[in-house]
């Protein structure tokens, strides 16, 4: 016997959990680093406390092309994501990801994913991050793992 399990919108609290767990996961690289240790040297350098991401647009705020590649990318891994739950695309309205230094260690990630219903639901972490340095750090050079960007090269 076959069942058949209609979709519901309440399964963006699950994809917003599961999207902002491979955001901050060691495996969500930028050519070969840690994107995370990448988003905060980057904040620090500019004098910025927050990186806002657009996904639906694809666009990062401060801009920055690797960033918008995150952004697009994180796109498409929710509707993928949906897809999979059978969800309908027209259902997903808009979505932003939040990343801010909390203080010198932490960082605070959010993620809102707006329905076509205009709820939002919303997941977020803390993270100890520090700030990338390639002398402390070795690159991943293979291609195992979830890694979003493994092609680029800073």
């Amino acid at each position: 016997m076959e069942y058949f399990i209609m979709p519901r919108r309440i399964q963006f609290k699950g994809i917003c959990h599961d999207i902002l767990d491979s955001f901050v996961s060691r495996y969500n690289d930028i050519g070969g680093y840690w994107a995370l240790g990448i988003y905060t040297r980057f904040l620090m350098r500019h004098r910025e406390e927050t990186l806002h991401f657009n996904l639906s647009h694809g666009k990062a705020v401060p801009e920055d092309r690797h960033f918008n590649i995150s952004a697009a990318y994180y796109w498409q891994a929710i509707l993928q994501m949906m897809a999979a739950n059978k969800m309908p695309e027209s259902w997903l309205k808009d979505a932003w990801i939040k990343f801010k230094i909390d203080n010198s260690d932490y960082v605070y990630c959010s993620i809102e994913i707006e329905s076509d219903l205009n709820k939002i639901f919303s997941y977020e972490r803390s993270v100890l991050v520090f700030p990338h340095d390639p002398d402390n750090e070795r690159r991943r050079m293979n291609n195992f793992g979830p890694s979003n960007q493994k092609m680029l090269r800073l």
